[in-house]
């Protein structure tokens, strides 16, 4: 699915899309819901962001509707230069034992929506770099040694402060967390946190809170909007999950000093196999937040 748009430099939109997918087998098999926009001549521009998670089959009671599997992801694009740009979901399936199957997109469950107006002075916020494999350096992990994160805060990114503009009423915050399960044997976490993994089938439990925060003019904390404290179970055969989070209407308190922002997601190991938090993967973003005015 996609949609055309004429920008100036430096107008940005935001992207979202929901891929819901039935399977035609009731072995599991990789999904993605991935976006991503093109200038004129087909060239990929900016960032890709995408959103993860294995489809376990056609018999799978485990969603809210038997075997349907429904993705949601979220980009903020910046046109570069003036130009018509077309943004774009696409669906991608893959099996390592699996041929002649087939993921279904789902009519009216599945969608593309593209901010028909200019927003103005929205900010991208993404983690560091962390390769399929895990290996990478700056991957963050829970439950193998440590029990708690901040993504965005405190995890080899600079914490980004981010300055609604002066005629806001309100702003608006949006974040995608893309968690993946790592039990013993799987090829996507370092050999490092071997120790920690246990069989497949374990599964992983995790709690997570999504917080904007506005500050003072020592840059500490006024008022914090949050999400309720969820707990979210990974199931090793889904390997990966992503949690979506919106705060929307989220006051700006003329007492605070500032109209300055930044944003943090809370993530803790409760219990079961390790968690890598997925990161960059070359100019893919797997997990990212976008803060957007509302005027």
């Amino acid at each position: 699915m996609s949609r055309t748009v004429t920008l100036a430099a430096g107008e940005s939109r935001h992207v979202r899309g929901r891929l819901q997918a039935t399977s035609s087998v009731p072995q599991i098999v990789s999904m993605n819901n991935t976006l991503k926009c093109v200038n004129s001549a087909g060239a990929v521009v900016g960032t890709t962001s995408t959103s993860s998670r294995n489809h376990e089959g056609s018999d799978t009671t485990h969603y809210a509707r038997p075997g349907h599997l429904p993705i949601y992801a979220d980009l903020l694009f910046t046109a570069p230069s003036a130009g018509t740009y077309t943004c774009g979901m696409y669906g991608y399936t893959a099996s390592t034992s699996l041929d002649g199957y087939y993921l279904t997109a789902v009519a009216t469950d599945t969608w593309l929506e593209v901010s028909n107006t200019n927003q103005v002075g929205a900010r991208w916020w993404q983690n560091p770099a962390c390769s399929s494999t895990g290996t990478s350096s700056t991957c963050t992990y829970v439950g193998a040694g440590t029990s708690t994160a901040w993504v965005f805060y405190n995890d080899g990114t600079p914490v980004h402060k981010w300055t609604a503009a002066a005629g806001a009423t309100s702003v608006q915050a949006l974040a995608n967390l893309e968690l993946t399960t790592c039990y013993t044997g799987t090829a996507s976490c370092k050999s490092a946190i071997d120790a920690y993994e246990q069989p497949r089938g374990t599964n992983a439990v995790v709690d997570v809170r999504f917080e904007f925060i506005q500050l003072d003019p020592t840059a500490h904390t006024c008022r914090t909007t949050s999400t309720a404290t969820s707990r979210k179970t990974i199931r090793d055969d889904a390997h990966h999950y992503v949690a979506n989070f919106a705060l929307t209407g989220v006051p700006i308190d003329p007492t605070c000093g500032t109209r300055t922002f930044i944003m943090r997601i809370f993530v803790k190991h409760v219990s079961g196999n390790p968690i890598k938090i997925d990161g960059v993967q070359s100019t893919t973003s797997l997990t990212n937040g976008i803060a957007m005015n509302i005027f």
